[in-house]
């Protein structure tokens, strides 16, 4: 998932950005629809950045994750893809684990995971869904529009 709307650049140095009341609300929507799906988390990552880790307890809040909400230094822009997925091959088989992160680092792990390489951008509160088979081969699942909550799923 991409962080909710955060506020302009010039308001707060980047790490320190804050999120909107749009932003707060649209990732609320985003979470609940994608708990109503069937995917609540039950391990959750954030960003240490505030707009990052605002999204990720919104998240929580709104599926009733019973936590905790583990910061990873690794989901900052200009992490490495293998740090930032490291925590994922410790996991149960039915892990349902959401990233809480950032352009384009979002469009990267998503790429990565789903093995397709090269992945489109991520509005705020936008999620994509990968599923990993036994041998840890990703696909991508389907995307969830955050302004009409629409889903689409991938053939």
């Amino acid at each position: 998932m991409r962080h909710g709307e955060a506020v302009d650049p010039g308001a707060a140095p980047d790490p320190q950005r804050w999120l909107t009341e749009r932003g707060r609300a649209a990732s609320a929507r985003v979470a609940e629809a994608m708990a109503e799906r069937g995917y609540a988390p039950t391990h959750l990552y954030t960003s240490p950045l505030v707009r990052a880790v605002q999204t990720a307890e919104i998240v929580a809040h709104a599926t009733e994750h019973p936590g905790p909400v583990r910061v990873e230094a690794h989901l900052v822009p200009g992490g490495t893809t293998a740090r930032a997925v490291a925590p994922l091959d410790a996991l149960p088989d039915d892990a349902v684990v959401w990233m809480v992160t950032h352009e384009p680092t979002v469009r990267v792990l998503a790429g990565h995971l789903s093995g397709l390489g090269s992945f489109p951008g991520f509005r705020t509160s936008a999620v994509a869904v990968v599923a990993r088979d036994e041998s840890g081969a990703g696909r991508l699942v389907g995307r969830l529009d955050p302004t009409s909550l629409t889903w689409t799923a991938s053939g």
